[in-house]
């Protein structure tokens, strides 16, 4: 039988692990924010669709490498076949890498990955989306994709024209912060 200060101890636990997993979140949209700056730095060398492109390549390539390593660490991905198998995934991997390659020659190498930072997101949304709830995960996304934002729109990463943090600026983020606070209400 448990008694009430072990429900509470518990409680407690689960409370400080979604508190993380949404401090995790907002750090995923900070990718978010990184990956569309990049896209612009690939967009201003040489346009929207090539950008899109070479993101995408990069995106296949590291989900490819995610279900190659889990793949290879014992668990089999629960897909029809042939992706249930390692050899596809390491296929897969190869071929988008060769694509990424060929398709980003000219373009200072960190651009090409671009594509990547997609990665965690759609992990993070397969795995915390449903433990933290889809208002509170797309509200924590949303603030690290804005204060994400506000950094990189202040320092004019990747060519961008800078745009200064000031005071309302910092307003709006922490707004959007206390939205999530107010969203996932209390437990």
């Amino acid at each position: 039988m448990s008694t009430a200060p072990d429900r509470q101890n518990v409680a407690q636990g689960a409370a400080v692990v979604t508190w993380f997993l949404i401090g995790l979140t907002v750090s995923v949209g900070a990718t978010s924010a990184l990956q569309i700056a990049m896209l612009g730095g690939i967009a201003r060398e040489r346009g929207g669709f090539e950008a899109t492109w070479v993101s995408m390549l990069a995106s296949l390539a590291g989900m490819a490498g995610v279900l190659l390593a889990t793949t290879l660490a014992g668990r089999e991905p629960l897909l029809s076949r042939p992706f249930d198998r390692a050899g596809i995934y390491g296929f897969f991997v190869a071929l988008m890498l060769v694509a990424l390659f060929l398709a980003s020659r000219g373009l200072p190498p960190y651009l090409a990955l671009t594509g990547f930072l997609p990665v965690p997101y759609l992990l993070a949304a397969s795995f915390i989306g449903p433990r933290i709830g889809l208002g509170v995960f797309l509200g924590a996304i949303i603030a690290g994709q804005l204060i994400g934002g506000i950094m990189l729109d202040h320092l004019g990463a990747f060519g961008a024209a800078p745009r200064r943090v000031d005071s309302v600026r910092i307003i709006g983020a922490l707004v959007l912060v206390i939205g999530v606070v107010l969203i996932r209400g209390r437990r």
